[in-house]
């Protein structure tokens, strides 16, 4: 019986951490989202993250897009909001793995494009 409860509250205390990492997950692509359309949104539609001929193919260079044009605008974003932005954008459009120290959990495979 004592087992049986120990399992039972690693269960509840598993789902509590997966509940709260989900919660801040969307928090995060929400900040990332009001960033991006207060920036590129005047600019860019979803027709330029969804063309076929895309020039990100890893999460390291969709962020080193945003890097590139956060500049270009003036933005003179921190690294978590870059990170945030860049979540937004591949979660959004681009679905491809997210590193573990950005995204929290790694995604288990990528969307084929």
């Amino acid at each position: 019986m004592t087992s049986c409860l120990r399992l039972s509250a690693c269960a509840m205390v598993a789902a509590g951490v997966l509940g709260a990492c989900l919660v801040a997950a969307a928090a995060e692509a929400e900040r990332g989202q009001a960033l991006y359309d207060l920036r590129c949104g005047g600019c860019h539609e979803t027709s330029v993250h969804q063309r076929a001929s895309r020039s990100a193919q890893t999460f390291e260079q969709i962020r080193e897009a945003v890097v590139r044009w956060q500049r270009e605008v003036g933005a003179d974003w921190r690294a978590d909001e870059i990170d945030a932005v860049t979540w937004h954008l591949n979660e959004r459009y681009y679905k491809l793995p997210c590193p573990t120290a950005v995204c929290g959990m790694p995604r288990a495979s990528a969307t084929a494009r």
